[in-house]
């Protein structure tokens, strides 16, 4: 006798909405296919108005910290995964985009804001990309350090560990 077959339903995500706040959001692409890097225009051309804090596109994930004012950061984010995902497949490319969902965390103050932003800078070297946080250029490490809020030997003298979870 054959088992009856049983529909997994996802479960409900329920997110917090707060206006005026600034979100750490990380997404990865299906199966972590490494295209990211293949078309930055691509990939920037969908963000269309929404201010971006901080960011780094690596090949098969990105981290950014995103400013949501009024809007609704499931909005922002389920609009920009369709965008990118139907402009993609107009390039030629088959079968699923992005991982279902994304992971995000809102920025509760200064401290905190500063460690998403050395961890989204860091990540290049903690993914093994490159072992100089500064030799990457999709990341917005240099505007960061342009303002002098970096110093130009962050991250080269020593490994830098992160403890919590960044949705990786």
């Amino acid at each position: 006798m054959a088992e009856p077959k049983i529909k997994h339903k996802m479960k409900t995500l329920r997110r917090y909405h707060l206006q005026n706040r600034q979100y750490f959001v990380t997404v990865v692409t299906h199966n972590r296919n490494r295209f990211l890097l293949d078309d930055l225009s691509l990939f920037w051309s969908c963000w269309m108005t929404i201010p971006l804090v901080a960011w780094v596109i690596l090949p098969d994930h990105f981290h950014t910290i995103i400013d949501v004012e009024s809007a609704n950061i499931s909005d922002i984010m389920r609009n920009f995964k369709l965008r990118y995902a139907l402009r993609w497949r107009k390039n030629d490319a088959v079968g699923k985009c992005w991982q279902n969902r994304f992971w995000d965390h809102i920025i509760r103050d200064q401290n905190d804001l500063n460690l998403h932003l050395d961890y989204i800078h860091y990540n290049p070297v903690k993914h093994g990309l490159v072992t100089n946080p500064f030799d990457y250029p999709h990341s917005s490490l240099m505007n960061f350090c342009g303002k002098g809020l970096y110093e130009p030997n962050w991250g080269i003298k020593e490994n830098m560990k992160f403890g919590g979870d960044y949705g990786e």
